[in-house]
């Protein structure tokens, strides 16, 4: 059993599913029927020519084939080999990924200064003598809080336009090109089906001899013949019976 030019070992189950989807038609069912007393014999006889002959019946479908292996290259995603990826594009790599640690930590970190400073400078305060260190340290806690407020906003402006720009090209790029994929594959299989499939069933069956129909009421005729059958003890119905010899 040999594979059709081309076809990629992924491709061989729409190959067999499409095959399925053709023995199964009303017209092949038909068909068999008239051809075979045995349905699932003639079936998977039939199924073994064509996975057999797979090569040429795929090649009425060669075009569309050509064209769902152009639009499935052009899905597929592309991975640079490691050794490949250049120190710029590495150092961008974790440019990126320190961004969003930064964004998270620098709000915490202003948050957990804030405290600490408002709550140091209210302590020194009550103090007389600590008065003017406990200013400073309040200064310093409401300049935190400042500085916290703007990164926090910031950060999530940021996160939130990152996301937004994520969710928006896998949007705008995944299902068109999945569904494109999908439609190459499906004119693939309907041409696989009407100009491939199909016709080398019809052609097969065309040739196969059909079984005669019988006849539920006729009987088989026996070896001999009872109306006229003749033995010792039984005469036709010409029979006559001779007359005695009469005596002089």
């Amino acid at each position: 059993m040999t594979g059709a030019p081309g076809l990629q070992p992924e491709d061989r189950p729409d190959f067999e599913r499409v095959l399925r989807q053709a023995l199964n038609t009303p017209e092949i069912r038909r068909a068999l029927r008239q051809h075979s007393s045995s349905d699932d014999a003639e079936t998977e006889r039939l199924r073994s020519e064509a996975l057999a002959e797979s090569a040429a019946i795929t090649a009425a479908a060669a075009p569309e084939y050509d064209a769902y292996l152009r639009q499935r290259a052009t899905t597929a995603p592309s991975v640079a080999p490691p050794d490949r990826i250049g120190p710029a594009r590495a150092a961008t790599g974790g440019m990126r990924g320190l961004l969003p640690a930064v964004a998270v930590l620098t709000p915490v970190l202003g948050a957990a200064a804030t405290a600490v400073f408002l709550l140091l400078g209210y302590v020194v305060s009550v103090s007389a003598s600590g008065r003017e260190l406990g200013d400073q340290l309040l200064t310093a806690g409401k300049s935190a809080a400042v500085v916290t407020a703007v990164t926090t906003v910031i950060g999530v402006t940021w996160l939130l336009i990152t996301a937004s720009r994520h969710r928006s090209s896998s949007t705008d790029s995944t299902p068109n090109t999945s569904r494109a994929t999908a439609a190459a594959r499906e004119a693939w299989q309907r041409a696989l089906l009407e100009r491939g499939i199909l016709p080398f069933l019809r052609d097969r069956l065309r040739q196969a001899k059909p079984i005669e129909p019988t006849d539920p009421g006729r009987r088989s005729r026996l070896g001999f013949s009872s109306p006229d059958f003749e033995g010792p003890e039984y005469a036709g119905p010409d029979f006559t019976v001779p007359r005695p010899p009469s005596e002089d």
